[in-house]
Parts: C-alpha cells; sequence; structure tokens
C-alpha cells in the first residue's frame, strides 16, 4: 500500500458519489482529491452548505493507510454554521484509516447533528466497500485475517450493546427484550431465505421461506464475555482441576454463572417481532419448523460445552461435535477433559473433522469477514446464530432426539430419528405435533404413506417395521380359576412357605397356562371379594410371582390370612393377577405381528377425518377410542417416511405426455426427492464431471421409470432404490432396472402383484400402481445393460424426480364425497358429523405452506433429453420434463446474505443507540456485570422513530409488542393481568390463606406465564367437555395464580388396592398441588400430593410418592446420562396423567393409603423427599427449588 493505493481509493470512491441518486448526489456534491487536500460540499438544507476539507500528510502517503494521518477544516458562508460544523467533527479519529472509511465517518457525524436521515448508499456499510485496503476487498476467504479494531470495553452494556450492533452489521435481526430483576431477553432473527435451501427442501422440512428463523436467550443479569471469562477460564478455575479434576467440572461452573435459556423457532412476522394484533390463523402461526424441537434441545444440552472446546482447544464446530461424540456417545470420558489429554494427539483427531467440507454450507462459509469475526470468538451473539445455520443445513446427517451423526448408510432429504429404541420413543413423545402438522399440512401424501404401508402389510412384505419401542404399556387384571393353599398356624394363616428363592404357594390344581412369571398376585376373600394385605402391618396387597411351574408357584413376600376373616380354615382362596405387558408390533422374535398390523392400520379412520382431529388437538384422543396402537402406528408411518412428497397440482409443474386424446387421468404426479444433500451433491458432481469429458458435445439429459410392485413402495420410499433384494431376477445383470417404455414398467407394477391384498379401506386416492420417473448419469456405455432395460449398477448415479401414482379417485375432485363408498363397512363418517366437524374442502387438502412453492412458471422450458434415450409415456408419446431445480441449495446467492459487507468498527464513545432496547452504561452498579440493575423498563415500552446510525434506515419501534411465541394466547390469559393479579394477592396472602399449600408465587416470566396459560385453557376446555373423562379435574374455581394449580385425581379403577382404600375411608380424590417456575418449561412442573397421606415405600407403598408426599420420577426431574428426564415438549395434559398411571401401577408395589390417610402432607416435608429420592436415583434437580418450593 502508499500513495499509489491512496490515488486509486479516491478514484473508486468518487466513482461511486457519480452514482449516488438523486437524494444522496444532493447531500454531499464535488468529491474530489486536489493534493494535499481533499474536499466535498455537504449541503444541510436546501441552498445551504459547508465544505468539508481534508487536508493529508504527504509523508504520510508512503505507508498508507497504516500510518496514514491527515486533519480536518470546515469552511461555510459564515463563521457560526462553520464553528458548529467544526465542533461536531472536532473528536473524530481519521488516524491510520483509509479514505473511505474516513467520508464513512464523517458523513453520519453531520447528519445526526444536522438531524437528516443517513442514506443506506452513504452508510459505512456501502462505502467501506470501495477501498483497496478495507477488508471487503480480499476476494480469498484464505486471506482473510481480520484483526479487529477492539475499542476498550469497560462495562457489560458497552459488550453487549457491541455485539447486537455487530450482528446488525452483518444483516441480522438483534432486539433486546423484556428487561426485569431477574434478567434480560435478547432476540436474534433473519429471514429463513438466508439459509439458502430450495423450495423443495424447506417444504421437506414444513418451513416456510416467508418466515424468520428466530432464536430468544434469556439471560440472568451476567452477559457472557467470551474472552474476558470464558476464554480465560482454565486459568481463573484452575483450582476445579486439582487432584483429578475435569475440563467438565469448569463448564459446569461457567453455566451456572451464565445460565441461559434458549428456544429456537420461526415466525411470520417481519424481523421477528410480531404486532400487537393476534392473527387467528392457527395454520399460519403455528411453528410447523420440523427442527424447533430438537434445535432447543441442542442449544440447552450441548452449544455451551462445545463452545467452550472451541474457544479453549482452538478447534471448529465439526471437531467440538466429536469431543461430544467421543464423551458422551462413546463415553471416552478424558476425551480433551483433561490436561494430559492435550498432549496425546486428540486435538488432532478433532482438527482432522474440521477439514471436512459441506457443500450445502457454500454460502455459510462464502461471508468471508463473518467468517473470521466468528473465529476470533468475540461476539456471543453470532457465534449462536452460526451454529444454528449450520445445524439446519446439516439436519440431515444427525439424529433429531439424541443429536449424534447418523451411522446407517440412508439417504434422505428429510431430518429424521436413528434406530435407537430410546430416540424412536422420545420421538414418539416429543415430534408428536410435528407428524400432526404433515398430517394437516400434505394430507393426500399421508393417505399415499398409509396404503403403502396397508398394502405391504397384507403382502407380509413390511420392511422396514416398527420397532419394539413403538408401542404402549397396558395392564390387565385376570380372574384365575383356581385358588391357593392357606397354611394355618393359630390364628394366622399364611399363603405361601419360605423357600430358598421365596415363598411357595399351592393351588387348587395346576398352574399350568394361568399366571406367568413377573405377574402380580392378589388373594382376595371369596364372598366379599376385599383383597387380603401382604402383612399386617401393610396396605399392600399384591406380591410378584417369581417363578412358574406345573403345580407350584413361587412368590416374593407372603399373604397373611386371619381367622377373623376366614373361620375356615379348610378353605382354599381365590386370586387373581394383573399382568403388564408392552403391546407392540413385533412377535417374539422380532418378525413383524402382521394380524395384529393389519387390525389395527384397518381401524385408522379417513385422513380427512384425523385431519379434523388434529385441527381440534384431539388426534391421540380419538385414536385411542379405537385401538390405543392406532396412534403409535399413524406416527411411525409417517415419521419413518425419509422421502420428499408433493402432489403436483398446476399443469404447467407436471411432466407433459402429449396424450392426443389417451386419458391418462387416473395417474396423479408427486414430486419425489429422496437424495440426501450429500447424495444430489455427488450426483451433481458426476453430472460435471460427465460435461467436462463430452465438452463441445450437444449432451441431453437422461431419463427413465422404474416400476415395481405395490408392496415394495413402503420400503422404497424409505431406504431408496437399490439391488440388495432380487424382486424380478437378473435377467441382464445386477443392479436397478430402469425403462425407456412406461408400459413396461407400469407391466412390473401391476403384472408381478402376487398378492391380492386389496386397498386401505378409507384411502381418498385407493392407489393401484406405482412408478418412478428417475434421472440417471447419462453413461450408458458403463451401464451393466442397456437394452431391453437400462441396469445401472451405481446407484450414486440414480436419483428419483417424480413419482406416478395410478388412483382410481382424485382427492381434490370435491364430487368424491358422493361417489362410490369404499369405507362402506366402516360408520366413522356419521362420528365425524354429529361432533360437527367442518367438512374438508380441496383447499384444505393442499399444503398450506407457502403458496409461492406451488407457483406455476410462465413459458415453461422443458430439459434437453437425450435423443437415443427418451422415455415414452403409456400413448408412446415422448415425455416433456420441466426445467426444475432439484438441488438442495439454491442457485442464487441469498439477498440477505452478508457476502461482501466489509469489517465491523465499533466506537462505544459514541452516545447514538445502534439498535432498539441498547443498554446504556448508567445501566450497572459497581458490584458486579449484572444488565438491568437500574434500567428504567419504560425505556424499553415506548414506541418511538429513531433514526439508525449505522446504515440509515428509518427503523419503527414497536416497544410495546410481545415477542411471537409458539403459541398465540387469547385475552382471557392476559400476562400484564396475571402479574398484577400475582402482586395484588401477594399483598394480601395472610388473609385467608390455605396453610397445606405453597406461598402463592412471587417469581414469573412472560414465557412461563403465556405456555402456562396454554396448557391451562386446554385442559379447561376439555374438563368442560362432559363427554371428556380425563381422570383429573383443575379446580379454577379457586385459582389464585396461574403458577399455582390445584388437581384432582378421580376415578381410578375401582380394582386398584388405592381405589379400595378411598372407597373404604369415603376419600373421593387424590389432591395435588402443582407448582411452575419461572422458567417453566425448560425446567419441570413440581408435583405433590396435599392430601391424603399415602403409604411410604419402606412400608410397602408405591406410586412413585416420596415420604414427604411430592410425586419424584424421571420425568420430574432434568434426569441423567441414562435417563433424559423432562423435556420442553411434554403437555402439561400428559404429564398429570403420567403421575395417575404412576399411582395406578402395581410394579413394583400399588400405592395406598397410609393408616394416618386424614394428616395432610406439608410443603417442606415435600421438597426435602423429593431432593432426597432425586439424589438416590441420580437425577438432576433444577436450581434453587429448595428455596423456591420450600416453606
Amino acid at each position: 500500500m502508499g500513495r499509489k493505493d491512496f490515488i486509486q481509493d479516491v478514484k473508486i470512491l468518487k466513482e461511486h458519489f457519480r452514482g449516488l441518486n438523486s437524494k444522496s448526489a444532493s447531500l454531499v456534491q464535488g468529491f474530489d482529491f486536489q493534493d494535499p487536500e481533499l474536499s466535498f460540499k455537504f449541503a444541510y438544507r436546501t441552498g445551504k452548505s459547508i465544505t468539508v476539507q481534508i487536508f493529508v500528510n504527504d509523508s504520510s502517503l508512503q505507508s498508507y493507510p497504516t500510518k496514514f494521518s491527515a486533519f480536518v477544516c470546515v469552511d461555510a458562508a459564515s463563521e457560526e454554521e462553520a464553528n458548529i460544523a467544526a465542533k461536531c467533527l472536532s473528536n473524530v479519529n481519521i488516524e491510520n484509516k483509509t479514505v473511505s472509511e474516513i467520508v464513512a465517518t464523517i458523513i453520519p457525524k453531520l447528519c445526526d447533528h444536522f438531524r437528516i436521515a443517513l442514506p443506506k448508499d452513504l452508510s459505512m456499510n456501502a462505502l467501506s466497500k470501495f477501498s483497496r485496503g478495507s477488508s471487503s476487498a480480499i476476494s480469498s476467504q484464505e486471506k482473510v485475517q481480520i484483526k479487529p479494531i477492539v475499542p476498550v470495553i469497560k462495562t457489560p452494556a458497552q459488550l453487549l450493546n457491541r455485539d447486537l450492533a455487530e450482528l446488525k452489521h452483518f444483516r441480522y435481526n438483534a432486539e433486546l427484550l423484556c428487561a426485569d430483576e431477574i434478567g434480560f431477553k435478547v432476540v436474534v432473527s433473519m429471514p429463513v431465505t438466508r439459509l439458502g435451501l430450495s423450495y423443495e427442501a424447506c417444504e421437506a422440512w414444513n418451513l416456510d421461506p416467508a418466515r424468520y428463523l428466530v432464536c430468544t436467550m434469556q439471560f440472568s443479569p451476567n452477559y457472557i464475555d467470551l474472552q474476558g471469562v470464558i476464554a480465560n477460564a482454565l486459568q481463573t478455575k484452575a483450582y476445579l482441576i486439582k487432584d483429578g479434576g475435569t475440563y467438565q467440572m469448569i463448564k459446569d461452573s461457567l453455566k451456572k454463572q451464565f445460565p441461559i435459556t434458549f428456544t429456537v423457532l420461526t415466525s411470520s412476522l417481519q424481523r421477528g417481532i410480531p404486532s400487537q394484533s393476534h392473527h387467528k390463523d392457527d395454520t399460519l402461526e403455528s411453528d410447523h419448523f420440523v427442527l424447533s424441537w430438537t434445535l432447543t434441545e441442542l442449544m440447552k444440552q450441548k452449544f455451551f460445552d462445545m463452545l467452550c472446546d472451541r474457544m479453549w482447544f482452538g478447534i471448529g464446530w465439526s471437531g467440538a461435535e466429536y469431543v461430544d461424540l467421543k464423551r458422551n456417545k462413546e463415553l471416552v470420558l478424558d476425551f480433551l477433559n483433561n490436561e494430559q489429554s492435550i498432549y496425546n494427539g486428540q486435538i488432532d483427531e478433532c482438527l482432522l473433522k474440521d477439514e471436512g467440507h459441506h457443500g450445502v454450507l457454500c454460502y455459510l462459509e462464502s461471508e468471508e469477514i463473518e467468517v473470521a469475526t466468528a473465529r476470533t470468538n468475540r461476539n456471543f451473539l453470532l457465534l449462536v446464530l452460526r451454529f444454528l445455520r449450520r445445524r439446519i443445513l446439516l439436519s440431515t446427517k444427525y439424529c433429531l432426539t439424541c443429536h449424534y451423526p447418523h451411522t446407517e448408510s440412508v439417504s434422505s432429504i428429510r431430518p429424521f430419528v436413528c434406530g435407537s429404541a430410546l430416540c424412536q420413543h422420545q420421538a414418539l413423545v416429543g415430534l408428536g405435533n410435528l407428524f400432526e402438522a404433515v398430517l394437516v399440512n400434505s394430507p393426500v401424501v399421508v393417505d399415499l404413506l398409509i396404503s403403502l404401508c396397508y398394502v405391504a402389510i397384507g403382502a407380509q412384505n413390511l420392511s422396514p417395521h416398527p420397532s419394539k419401542a413403538i408401542g404402549v404399556t397396558t395392564t390387565t387384571k385376570y380372574e384365575i380359576q383356581n385358588s391357593l393353599v392357606v397354611d394355618w398356624d393359630n390364628e394366622i394363616g399364611t399363603v405361601g412357605t419360605r423357600t430358598e428363592r421365596g415363598y411357595t404357594v399351592y393351588g387348587w390344581k395346576g398352574f399350568d397356562g394361568q399366571v406367568l412369571a413377573n405377574d402380580m398376585l392378589e388373594v382376595f376373600h371369596p364372598e366379599t371379594g376385599v383383597s387380603f394385605p401382604v402383612n399386617r402391618c401393610s396396605h399392600t396387597t399384591s406380591v410378584r410371582v417369581l417363578e412358574v411351574s406345573a403345580n407350584t408357584l413361587i412368590i416374593d413376600f407372603p399373604i397373611t390370612v386371619s381367622t377373623v376373616a376366614v373361620p375356615n380354615r379348610h378353605v382354599y382362596l381365590p386370586f387373581r393377577v394383573y399382568r403388564r405387558s408392552e403391546r407392540n408390533f413385533l412377535n417374539d422374535n422380532d418378525t413383524p405381528n402382521y394380524p395384529l398390523l393389519n387390525s389395527v392400520i384397518d381401524k385408522l379412520p379417513s385422513v380427512n377425518a384425523m385431519v379434523q382431529y388434529a385441527k381440534k388437538k384431539m388426534l391421540k384422543t380419538e385414536l385411542d377410542k379405537l385401538d390405543q396402537l392406532c396412534f403409535p402406528l399413524l406416527s411411525w408411518i409417517i415419521s419413518s417416511n425419509r422421502t420428499h412428497l408433493r402432489l403436483l397440482e398446476s399443469e404447467d409443474e407436471k411432466v407433459q405426455f402429449h396424450e392426443n386424446g389417451t386419458s391418462y387421468g387416473n395417474w396423479k404426479q408427486f414430486i419425489m426427492i429422496m437424495s440426501s444433500p450429500e447424495k444430489e451433491e455427488t450426483f451433481q458432481r458426476e453430472k460435471e464431471k460427465l460435461r467436462n469429458e463430452r465438452r463441445g458435445q450437444v449432451l441431453g439429459e437422461l431419463f427413465a421409470f422404474h416400476g415395481s410392485p405395490l408392496q415394495n413402495w413402503h420400503s422404497i420410499i424409505r431406504t431408496s432404490l437399490n439391488w440388495k433384494k432380487i424382486v424380478h431376477g437378473r435377467a441382464y445383470g445386477d443392479g436397478v432396472y430402469h425403462s425407456l417404455q412406461a408400459q413396461t414398467s407400469s407391466s412390473y407394477a401391476g403384472a408381478y402383484h402376487r398378492y391380492d391384498a386389496g386397498v386401505w379401506k378409507n384411502s381418498m386416492l385407493v392407489v393401484q400402481k406405482c412408478m418412478a420417473l428417475s434421472e440417471i448419469v447419462n453413461r450408458p456405455t458403463q451401464f451393466t445393460s442397456t437394452s431391453p432395460h437400462l441396469v445401472v449398477k451405481d446407484d450414486s448415479w440414480i436419483t428419483t424426480r417424480y413419482l406416478f401414482v395410478e388412483s382410481l379417485r382424485d382427492p381434490l375432485d370435491p364430487g368424491n364425497e358422493e361417489e362410490e363408498d369404499w369405507s362402506n363397512n366402516y360408520n366413522n363418517n356419521n362420528y365425524v358429523q354429529n361432533i360437527n366437524m367442518p367438512a374438508l374442502t380441496p383447499s384444505s387438502i393442499t399444503n398450506s405452506l407457502s403458496s409461492v412453492l406451488r407457483r406455476p412458471k410462465d413459458n415453461s422450458v422443458f430439459i434437453n433429453l437425450d435423443s437415443t434415450y427418451t422415455p415414452v409415456w403409456l400413448n408412446n408419446q415422448p415425455l416433456q420434463i420441466p426445467i426444475r431445480d432439484f438441488s438442495i441449495i439454491n442457485n442464487d446467492i441469498p439477498d440477505e446474505s452478508s457476502i461482501g459487507v466489509g469489517q465491523f468498527h465499533y466506537d462505544p464513545s459514541d452516545s447514538q443507540s445502534l439498535i432498539r432496547g441498547s443498554v446504556s452504561s448508567s445501566s450497572f452498579n459497581n458490584n458486579g456485570p449484572t444488565i438491568f440493575d437500574t434500567i428504567d423498563e419504560d425505556t424499553m415500552d415506548e414506541d418511538e422513530d429513531t433514526e439508525d446510525d449505522v446504515d440509515g434506515n428509518d427503523i419503527e419501534d414497536d416497544d410495546d409488542e410481545e415477542f411471537e411465541y409458539e403459541d398465540n394466547f387469547d385475552d382471557g390469559f392476559d400476562f400484564k393481568d396475571t402479574e398484577e393479579k400475582n402482586d395484588e394477592e401477594m399483598d394480601d396472602e395472610d388473609d385467608g390463606i390455605d396453610l397445606t399449600l405453597l406461598p402463592i408465587p412471587a417469581e414469573s416470566s412472560k414465557g412461563a406465564t403465556q405456555r402456562i396459560c396454554k396448557e391451562l385453557r386446554t385442559i379447561i376446555t376439555k374438563q368442560s367437555d362432559p363427554s371428556n373423562d380425563l381422570g383429573f379435574f383443575v379446580d379454577t374455581n379457586n385459582l389464585q395464580s396461574v403458577y399455582q394449580w390445584v388437581v384432582q385425581l378421580k376415578n381410578f379403577d375401582p380394582s386398584l388396592p388405592l381405589a379400595q382404600d378411598m372407597a373404604r375411608n369415603r376419600v373421593n380424590s387424590i389432591d395435588l398441588e402443582v407448582r411452575f417456575a419461572p422458567d417453566y418449561p425448560f425446567v419441570p412442573p413440581y408435583v405433590r400430593v396435599i392430601r391424603p397421606r399415602l403409604l411410604r415405600f419402606m412400608d410397602g407403598g408405591g406410586g412413585h410418592v416420596t415420604a414427604g408426599g411430592s410425586i419424584c420420577m424421571d420425568l420430574l426431574t432434568l434426569g441423567n446420562e441414562r435417563e433424559r428426564g423432562w423435556s420442553s415438549v411434554y403437555t402439561m395434559e400428559a404429564v398429570l396423567l403420567q403421575v395417575k398411571m404412576a399411582l395406578s401401577s402395581l410394579d413394583p408395589k400399588p400405592a395406598r393409603l397410609d393408616r394416618n390417610w386424614n394428616c395432610d402432607y406439608s410443603p417442606s416435608e415435600a421438597i426435602d423427599a423429593y431432593i432426597r429420592v432425586a439424589n438416590q436415583h441420580g437425577w438432576a434437580v433444577p436450581q434453587g427449588w429448595s428455596t423456591l418450593f420450600g416453606r
């Protein structure tokens, strides 16, 4: 650099000023350089201007810009105006800056001083591109070396302001919201289109391009200083790793110091910030993004640990993910976890992982200055957003539940759950709402999936099939036609004689086929039916069967009988057993149970009816009425699909056939994309390689049909086309068989259908045949065979594009409702009408996500097909295939990308706020780095128009507005009203307070209040319907706070020992207190029994009730490494039902009333017992609960 570069920078900037629009050109005029003076005129008013003169030190040009120096003067018509402008620019630092940076510093100052809106093309972002010395001029990513001008950041407020402003600089939306005494919330967002995904990829993930990807972060009063605290943590917290400690201990300590609650979702409103008016369209506002749930869990569980590894060991995100895999999945606990591990090559292993290339990250990695800034690890918010963008783009590589890389070699465009039984079970619980979204948005596709599964079951060809995790657990009572011998000793009789293995029981006859090991056995009075207790000091009546032989049983405890109850000592006593069974779809040898599968799928109602159930949030409830296995089977059918299917409705999108009068109206066309991003990238790379080899030749594309019997398509859409299984023989060699003749493929799809499985009776399609239209790399000389079929052995050369389905019904034809009823033996349609559900119109059948995805192209252009290998339809007419982008990534760079954006500069001395809600230095005290010690929250709740000093755009501030959460709430549950109610009731808490309850909660948060109100409203709606028997009742008449519920558990099975105790003592219900913490739903609710007192576990009681009355089960804790514990996706209805099921369980012991059942539990003993039991099981307890829920 030097004088030559200075002159060149002036020339480039001068050309920029010449090309300004009229508004900007009228503001800055006459930019020129006459050695040694650089000058321009600034018109601050019509007819009024000043001249800014920058006198250059000629000697400093030799080392421009590193040691460049100059001074600024102002010339004006009047001395007063000149003095005012000079004073404005007196403290502008122009040392060691490029020409564009000097001008970009002066112009905003003058605009601010004269209260003029800064035009965008005169902002720092725009002008910084026009200097050869600026970082934006560096074209190669490898050459980008950010040496940030980091001013002295003295306060956390300046640190937060800098990070927010830097996000703004890189074209993200960043807002500071919800400041209170507990902490503060930061919302960062960006348009979904910035991901660079294609329309088909967006639709495969239910991701609407019109929405915004949003991440909310709830901080404690401490903001994270990455360079000042985290980076130096290994030195400042060295005491934690003494005596065999680990780096994980330091991470745990930092997480306590900087607790953060993450939420990832999508918003339909501009900039991710909603207006006050709430949308009523549930389909619009519901967050159906497939990854919202899993990304929130990922950020909560793993992000902070990965961030520390990245900063401490100088590795990238891939390396940090590898560390997480080694430690937590492969259980190499000391991997990069102590001082010794740093020197044994483990960092090198991580760096090798960072060298991997992913084509889907092309736009993310092309944002050169942003990438280089992120590598400095200074901006926590920027690292969060880039980590989220990366995981979304690579989501098909990771399990939705455990977040580890897939080990299965299955290509999929849709994110999916790995084969682990635990992951599949958790997905069944946590992803319910997501597969319901697919049901509502793509009912025709779901109908096709069910139909194909039905045929595969009928043909006994279901592969893959549901695992053991897909099912339900039930407990069944069996009245045994047999009786047991009683051994008498004076006045006491005993069922069971002590042996080494337990207690042996003899019967009136043999036990073959009547009792199984692990059954719970209960002896009862032959006349009254009352069960006998295990002993006189216990209310427990059931014992476990340990072993079964032809004539004896071995039980774990004897059962006591008195002569008062049974005066006749020669009588045999009857008994019953309770058998807990796992109902799933597998036989004992792990093969599919086809009769059961056929029975359950036959019970599924029509998709139209299930769509209506899902819209009313009643899908599982209604399906359970038919069979408890219906909901698991439906969820598995939908969630196991790894292919993107979309019904084509526009003629311009469809493959053209030139029918010439030949009818093909029974064939429906679907977009069909199976390839993962990696496989699609490989496929496109092979095509590009072929084009380079045949450069100069006219090379057409190769498309061909693949037909297969209907029972195979359930497997094909889950495992893609391959030649692992021989179906029709291999007369022409190994490979995947295709044909250029649709007639040939159609014959394979039908003529070899050896099973009369029929069709699913409730189908809206009535599917007959399926054929795929695949694109193949045009290398026929390397095919296994080209005549009479195309046989391709390398499956990476094949990718499916379309699916043709022959059906007897048109799902988009409203007249189908009155056509022949294929389900006349199923009367569910009358049931749907009885509950006044609206009719499903054709418009409701179509996908409601992003109408732009379905917009037909004008003047469609067709693909140039190979004239030698041209596919023809059933009418022998050649196909015309519209040009379509099947790639995962768009070809065009997203408009919102920060590619080309220059380096960010931050001046903490600048008094102007760069973003809405920025924090001032006066918001801090001297006792610690807390953000909101004295901040006036009113300043965040006023509507005002401000001028943005960064890019000159006017930004409208709607500070009254709440952030858009996953659900909206009506006026019946207003957050402010609830907080005011809490405040009023705290003043009167001594007046008539119920001493059996905890004090009325004093802490709350907006997020928790909204979620609790939603849960409460759902339960109130259901319990107000007499036809709904929830099994519990929430007392809303005496509800003093939404954070404190009183719940009554009722209607227990009369055969349960607990129900019998309650009936005998005239106890109508089990009363619970449910309390919510301010950070709900990211921590579980706290549940305890108020009354009646239940029998302790040590005395033979069960039901997961501690000695203090609290309910302690893994679901209501944060779990541990083996048991996941609480998840934010669990609903309160499901939680309360789970608590009731626990109280109804007989394993290991049934719940019973205590002898002193009418003595209420106290709040203090409950929380102590909860923590004690959780610690015994190794379950984590949310921080601060002992104080929050202790009396």
